[in-house]
Parts: structure tokens; C-alpha cells; sequence
């Protein structure tokens, strides 16, 4: 019966009886009766409903035995799979967009017999200013030199928006926290707060280690802290991740 139907789809699908309503524009209300047997949809909202599950309209009301979009390609698709291709159908254009190139590329590196890391390749990635010196081993850090600066390309997460340069880490005195080798992400601050992380210039090295009173400050307990006044270049905010 059509009500069976309509809840054994919703339920494959794993969504409310409110936002099928939403989508094919009547009430909740309206739609739960359908689910009840009180009403029955008219034949306008029985074609939106079909295409918002992606079955036909005889499917629905009884008269086809394949729930199964697929069918027609003779191709194997589970309850799962399908109940994800509705969920799809559902995201916004740009998000099954990149879904779609995802799809494309794990599909030429199955062809090619390839286990790289296709999500990886896929995320959105911008490009950010990286300071030829390294903390703590360059000497001084002269920000107006334009030939003292590179163009790196890392992925795009919440922190590179808010970063205004970046600089390689050199050594291990920050660890656990960072590493030889991290691309930190620098916001320019003058005053970076005792505790926080920052990147600093003192006698003419650049560092990156946790402000003090008077001195920087070492994570790694086998580096002894650096005391003296150091002038506040800015606050690491995070670490880059190379594409």
C-alpha cells in the first residue's frame, strides 16, 4: 500500500517526515497522513514525492517491484547505497561537485591500479606567503623584502583564512606542539599574550616559541628557555598542510 511504501522509503533514506514535506512543499501535517492512509497525495504531489526519492510514481503505488533507480543498468546497489545517492541529490550543487570529481578520480586510479589519496588531492587549497627564513635559525625577519618571501600552495582550512604569512619550523624545541618541518601560520600581532605561541626576533634570530615573562619559552623540556626582551613579530595560529 502506499502508506507502507512511503514510510519504508523514508526510512531507507533516514529522513523525517518534515523534511520530505518541505521538499515537495506541503505540511508536515499533510504528509503524515499520507503515511497513515487518512489522505492520499494527488497525482502533482505523488510525482514530486517520487522524484524526491527517486523512484517512479508506479513504484509507489504498487504497481512496480524494483525500488532500485539502477535497475536499468543492471548494476548491484544495496538499500545503503541508494538511501546515500538521496542524500546526495539533496546537497547543494557545489558540494556534489566536488563529490563528482572525487567519484571521477578514485575511478581512473582504480583503472590505472592506484591507492593514492584521491580525497586528499580534492580538497580546496589556496595559496599563502611563506618567509624564506626559518624559525628559529633565520637571521632577522625583514617583512618589507619582497625577494625574501615565496608563494606555497597548502590546503584550505579555517586558519589559512586568518593567517597573514607563514614560516618553516627548524628544530625540535617546540615539540610536542611542533615539528621540524611544519609550515606554522603566522598572524601579525605585536603583543602576543604570555602562553600563547608566537614568532619572535631576538638579537637577530627569528623564533617560534611560547612568550614569556621576559623570555621564550621552550615546550621541549630537554631546550632550555631563551631570556631577554624579543621583539612580537606574530601569533601562530595553526599549521599549513602542503597540497
Amino acid at each position: 500500500m502506499l502508506q507502507d511504501i512511503l514510510k519504508e522509503l523514508r526510512q531507507q533514506h533516514n529522513v523525517t517526515a518534515k523534511a520530505v514535506a518541505e521538499a515537495v512543499g506541503i505540511l508536515p501535517d499533510t504528509y503524515r497522513s499520507y503515511e497513515t492512509g487518512r489522505r492520499e497525495p494527488n497525482l502533482k504531489t505523488l510525482v514530486l514525492i517520487a522524484d524526491y526519492f527517486h523512484v517512479s510514481t508506479d513504484y509507489l503505488l504498487g504497481r512496480a517491484p524494483q525500488t532500485n533507480p539502477f535497475a536499468m543498468l543492471d548494476l548491484q546497489v544495496d538499500i545503503g547505497e541508494d538511501a546515500v545517492m538521496g542524500q546526495y541529490m539533496q546537497l547543494p550543487k557545489p558540494w556534489r561537485k566536488i563529490l563528482l570529481e572525487v567519484m571521477k578520480q578514485l575511478g581512473d586510479a582504480a583503472e590505472r591500479g592506484e591507492r593514492g589519496n584521491v580525497i586528499q588531492k580534492s580538497r580546496p587549497s589556496v595559496w599563502i606567503r611563506k618567509h624564506q627564513n626559518k624559525a628559529a635559525a633565520g637571521f632577522g625577519y625583514n617583512l618589507s623584502e619582497d625577494d625574501e618571501w615565496e608563494d606555497i600552495e597548502v590546503i584550505e582550512t579555517e586558519e589559512t583564512g586568518k593567517a597573514d604569512f607563514a614560516v618553516e619550523v627548524d628544530g625540535d624545541s617546540m615539540e610536542p606542539d611542533l615539528h621540524s618541518g611544519d609550515i606554522a601560520l603566522v598572524k601579525f600581532d605585536p603583543d602576543v599574550p604570555v602562553g600563547e605561541v608566537g614568532l619572535f626576533v631576538l638579537d637577530g634570530m627569528g623564533y617560534i616559541k611560547e612568550r614569556g615573562k621576559k623570555k621564550l619559552i621552550s615546550r621541549n623540556p630537554e631546550y632550555p628557555d631563551i631570556e631577554g626582551e624579543a621583539r612580537c613579530i606574530g601569533l601562530v595560529i595553526g599549521v599549513a598542510e602542503l597540497v
